[in-house]
């Protein structure tokens, strides 16, 4: 989106550029596939509440510099004595994206991967590169999904699917994404930059305040347990990290081979 740029600053781990009536925020860590660390995602919740408070921003994209969109938690890098302050921002966020009072648009650039996805499916609509997929992961290091996963990935799917895409944690392409509802529209590589575009400046160029109701009203139905799901996963998730499971998946990560988890 390289209209969308007056206005901009670089703040290392997140790129915000503002015009046009649209708040273009990208996370910026390409050499990591825009994995999260407690900075960025502190970095990415401030742009996302300051654009909110614009009242000339009229639409919000999120999107990932390079191949990516974001590869969750970055795991390598080390959050050690972080996870809490992790888990807090990335409950922020969510928070943020679904009471923000215009659209919020996720840009699929490419894969959206655990805590990626989450925030993926947190935007109001999604659209995807055909090089793009959508994975939970977290069962492969023996954790559950945060960020507001559980409730989103359930609210798109209902339970028997969200519980079969969160259990055995398979990649879902941008073409099947877009069959099960989770994509509105999926475009080529070469095409995506001017999808992108036309569908921000479509939003833009809308009815913002019908769009704050429609979405408060849509919300209020299919997220009415946000807060409740965000505090459960909280607590869960903090007692996984202390698990054996969560030690051997994160071994085995770093090691590039299929965990062997025992249930401790």
């Amino acid at each position: 989106m390289a209209d969308v740029q007056r206005g901009g600053e670089d703040e290392g781990s997140v790129r915000v550029g503002t015009g046009d009536g649209i708040a273009a925020i990208t996370l910026n860590r390409p050499d990591r596939l825009n994995a999260l660390t407690p900075e960025s995602t502190v970095r990415l919740a401030e742009a996302l509440d300051a654009a909110s408070a614009d009242g000339s921003v009229r639409v919000i994209t999120i999107t990932g510099a390079g191949r990516a969109f974001c590869a969750g938690a970055d795991l390598a890098g080390g959050l050690e004595g972080a996870t809490d302050e992790l888990i807090d921002v990335l409950n922020r966020i969510a928070t943020a994206i679904c009471t923000a009072p215009k659209p919020v648009l996720a840009l699929l650039n490419g894969p959206a991967v655990g805590a990626g996805a989450s925030l993926a499916l947190a935007c109001d609509l999604i659209l995807a590169s055909s090089a793009a997929y959508l994975k939970p992961g977290f069962e492969a290091i023996g954790l559950m999904p945060d960020g507001g996963g559980t409730g989103f990935w359930t609210a798109a799917l209902g339970r028997a699917k969200a519980l079969q895409v969160l259990l055995l944690g398979d990649a879902i392409p941008a073409e099947e994404a877009q069959r099960l509802g989770l994509v509105a529209h999926v475009a080529g590589p070469e095409e995506f930059g001017a999808a992108a575009d036309q569908f921000s400046r479509r939003l833009a160029t809308g009815p913002t305040q019908a769009y704050a109701a429609t979405k408060q009203a849509v919300n209020a139905v299919a997220l009415s347990g946000l807060a409740q799901t965000l505090a459960f996963e909280r607590e869960h998730q903090l007692e996984l990290l202390r698990t054996a499971d969560f030690a051997e998946g994160l071994t085995a990560f770093a090691e590039k081979r299929p965990p062997r988890f025992e249930g401790r």
